[in-house]
């Protein structure tokens, strides 16, 4: 009785290796947790092209800080067929915003990998009679409150930027929101604001154009893409380094074995020269992290950006 059962049990314990052996399947659908047309959405296809012998779908599903995308990859099956596309926006900020963010951000997701990061580039108008990071910052302690920064919603990335920058130069901006009037590029060119922190790929062509002015790049080192801008830091602003990052995510509960076959193939897809090219065309930084590098990152984003809220009194209700 004893040798039958054990031989009636073999079976079921062959699944998983085999399981990570066939992985991708026929099918998989990748949730994007915010609009199409966000950057999120190039990882994802980019994601979706090089899963070569699936089907693969991007989803997007916006809404409530990124909630709805994720409360459906948690609820997902584990079995490789549901991933989502993730990052600062989904899986760094909410969790410190949010007072009641409904995740256990170490324990509801299975990460995969951080597969690319964008830099944030500080632009002004060009008629702001400053010529430099240091002479903003003189114009706006000499002017507290004057000064106008935009940003897309409370607790967004460039909201939270804006707030760690005044905290490190001890000035004092206004925030506007974008809401329904635009974009920053707008703004900026009509006067409503006077500094906006955003992402690369957005002010590029207006930076390159000549019709707003780049003081800095948020990010610890320059970008290629406007490489005579200085960093924050390089600027004479100690401790201030902001990058947004892009990273990708299965159900909780994923069996090791296919959790390293997705994240061995993911980092085969996101390395290939054809991805690192798009990549890098799209304002992109390629910034692989395994999916052990990646909880240990995200940790300590969520309790940086969670130091930079409760200071600013910024915490929302979830």
């Amino acid at each position: 009785m004893h040798r039958r059962s054990l031989l009636l049990a073999a079976p079921m314990l062959a699944p998983a290796p085999a399981l990570a052996q066939e992985w991708p399947p026929r099918q998989i659908r990748i949730i994007v947790p915010f609009p199409a047309g966000r950057v999120t959405d190039l990882i994802a296809r980019i994601l979706a092209e090089g899963l070569r012998g699936s089907s693969a779908v991007v989803d997007n599903r916006p809404g409530a800080n990124a909630v709805l995308g994720l409360d459906l990859l948690k609820r997902a099956a584990p079995d490789g067929a549901t991933l989502l596309v993730g990052g600062l926006g989904s899986h760094g900020l909410p969790p410190a915003v949010m007072r009641n963010w409904p995740f256990d951000a170490a324990q509801d997701f299975t990460p995969i990998g951080l597969v690319a990061e964008f830099v944030n580039v500080m632009v002004v108008p060009n008629e702001l009679p400053v010529r430099n990071l240091q002479e903003f910052i003189a114009l706006a302690r000499a002017r507290p409150g004057a000064l106008n920064y935009g940003f897309t919603s409370v607790g967004a990335s460039n909201q939270l930027t804006a707030e760690l920058f005044q905290q490190r130069t001890g000035t004092q901006l206004t925030g506007v929101p974008f809401g329904a009037t635009g974009n920053s590029l707008v703004l900026l060119q009509r006067g409503d604001i006077q500094v906006a922190f955003d992402n690369l790929p957005v002010v590029a062509g207006a930076v390159r154009g000549g019709t707003l002015k780049a003081l800095a790049v948020t990010s610890p080192y320059r970008t290629a893409q406007l490489p005579e801008v200085p960093t924050v830091q390089e600027a004479g602003v100690p401790d201030f380094a902001v990058t947004s990052w892009i990273s990708l995510y299965a159900p909780p509960g994923m069996p090791p074995a296919l959790r390293a076959r997705i994240e061995a193939m993911v980092k085969e897809i996101m390395e290939s020269p054809a991805a690192r090219q798009r990549l890098t065309g799209a304002g992109f930084e390629p910034a692989w992290k395994d999916g052990a590098a990646l909880a240990a990152f995200q940790a300590a984003e969520i309790a940086r950006w969670r130091g930079v809220v409760q200071a600013a009194g910024l915490q929302l209700e979830g």
